[in-house]
């Protein structure tokens, strides 16, 4: 399968690029070959990489979420503290071959309940650690929180107390296989989890991490995104990408990886248009919108890492679909920027939204989406 225009239209610059690096015996540095890169091939690259994706496209990347095994296996209880506030646990289980930890935390009282359980999505790209946990209001008293690592990064709950997953990165589309898996674990393990009550959470990176879990497992029954990316093809990103072809990779979490994965595999032709545009459009929510369980999104307008017209572009997509405002709500924070303290008034909304649509127990049941595929 091509993508428009098909691989045919970037051959030759790609060509010409290869044999140039190698020529001047750069080929080993992404940076020294990138500075190589001559203004019409990126731009030609560009064009091809970041053209609308195809129906054939988006189905191929449900057939392929379809075959993943994201099943928790070898599960083991890795670390038990009981304090005041309730009960933590560090738990592990293989997931995709590879070993991978999370944090789970039962609220004081919880014995012989069963409680809502929602999934924490990090941020970043330092792994995670306790200190994520809620620990005051309605969250941290009535529901189990779960905390996933991605693979290759740590997972600290207290400075001897460290666990590291395995694995290659591979930002937001295999994290979100991880998070699927420990949250099997969690079902499994803790007695207290409600499976019929999940919701999702994230920020920046895992704000994606949580839109993309929501659209691929069914059990979640709804998704806070605090200003997550939500579409690769925006022409936002094709400025970022354009700067990481000039040896200048921004400095966001993730960017190191698709700048290498995606842009140089491609122009060094150690990967294919489709297999290039498949590792955008995996992390790209818009594209799978109709899967999405309810949805409240909260963005700033002055956020200079994830531009709000990621969260606008996901509105348009539940809008184009017919999706009722009920299922999704989005607040805007004039002023706001990439950090949760500038969303004022942010907290008590997730609390008042998870409590009614997840906690209560009236999110409506998962339909599948009629396939276009």
């Amino acid at each position: 399968m091509s993508a428009p225009g098909g691989p045919h239209k970037v051959a030759s610059p790609v060509g010409r690029i290869a044999r140039a690096c190698i020529a001047a015996a750069l080929a080993t540095t992404l940076s020294a070959c990138a500075a190589r890169l001559a203004p019409g091939d990126a731009q030609a690259l560009g064009d091809v990489l970041f053209a609308a994706p195809t129906q054939a496209e988006i189905c191929a990347v449900e057939a392929e979420w379809a075959r993943r095994d994201t099943r928790s296996h070898d599960a083991r209880v890795e670390w038990t503290d009981q304090g005041r506030g309730g009960r933590t646990l560090v738990l592990s289980h293989t997931v995709d071959g590879l070993r991978h930890y999370g944090a789970v935390r039962i609220p004081a009282g919880a014995e012989g309940r069963r409680l809502p359980v929602l999934v924490i999505a990090h941020g970043g790209d330092k792994g995670t650690s306790g200190y994520n946990f809620v620990r005051e209001g309605p969250i941290s008293e009535g529901w189990i929180q779960v905390l996933p690592s991605y693979r290759s990064e740590r997972l600290t709950m207290r400075p001897l107390r460290r666990y590291r997953s395995e694995g290659r990165p591979s930002p937001w589309d295999r994290d979100v296989d991880d998070a699927m898996a420990l949250l099997s674990t969690v079902l499994e393990q803790v007695p207290e989890a409600d499976s019929t009550r999940i919701a999702v959470f994230g920020r920046s990176r895992g704000g994606g991490v949580a839109l993309l879990m929501a659209i691929r497992d069914p059990r979640v029954k709804g998704v806070v995104d605090y200003f997550g990316p939500t579409d690769f093809y925006l022409p936002e990103v094709r400025r970022l990408a354009d700067r990481a072809l000039r040896s200048r990779i921004p400095k966001l979490p993730g960017a190191g990886y698709l700048a290498d994965s995606v842009l140089f595999a491609l122009r060094d032709g150690r990967t294919t248009v489709e297999r290039a545009r498949s590792e955008l459009l995996r992390r790209s929510p818009v594209y799978f919108a109709d899967r999405l369980p309810p949805t409240q999104i909260h963005h700033g307008t002055r956020d200079d890492e994830v531009p709000i017209v990621h969260s606008r572009r996901l509105i348009q997509a539940l809008e184009r679909i017919g999706r009722p405002v009920p299922l999704w709500e989005m607040v805007t924070y004039p002023g706001g920027g990439h950090r949760p303290h500038t969303l004022r008034g942010a907290r008590q909304r997730v609390d008042d939204w998870l409590q009614r649509v997840v906690a209560s127990g009236a999110a409506p049941p998962r339909v599948p989406a009629p396939s276009a595929c």
